[in-house]
């Protein structure tokens, strides 16, 4: 009888795989990496149970209003309270000035979309603040 081949465990081959399309990254040549920072707030007099928040920010190139918008940073912060401040790093070559990007800022309470807001940005220079977003409620059927 033959015995099964050894299969490696989930996390050594996650690890395999990153570490693969890093390397494959990083040769293309050298991002140049800026850091977009801003907070997002709300004004309303709720209190979300923060154990349960989860705030995600998006830098998003809007440009084409026929195509769906290019995702340039992402980032997740859980537990947060207002305002709540983010740090977006994104690849300064890819920016062009002839382009126009908006903060995107979506707050989920236990898994579900509670307040959204999106808020243009003003410079892209990398020194420049980002903005601030603020968040509204959306409306719950």
């Amino acid at each position: 009888m033959m015995k099964p081949a050894p299969t490696l465990p989930r996390r050594t081959l996650l690890l395999g795989l990153s570490a693969a399309l890093l390397s494959a990254c990083a040769s293309r040549g050298q991002a140049r990496l800026a850091y977009l920072n801003g907070s997002a707030f709300y004004l309303e007099k709720i209190q979300w149970p923060r154990d349960k928040t989860l705030l995600r920010l998006r830098l998003l190139d809007i440009t084409d209003s026929n195509a769906a918008p290019a995702v340039l940073a992402e980032q997740s912060l859980e537990k947060v309270g207002t305002p709540a401040a983010y740090s977006l790093c994104y690849d300064a070559q890819g920016v062009q000035a002839s382009r126009r990007y908006v903060v995107d800022a979506r707050l989920f309470v236990d898994g579900e979309l509670r307040m959204q807001g999106r808020e243009q940005v003003a410079s892209m220079d990398g020194n420049s603040a980002g903005p601030q977003v603020r968040l509204q409620m959306i409306a719950i059927d």
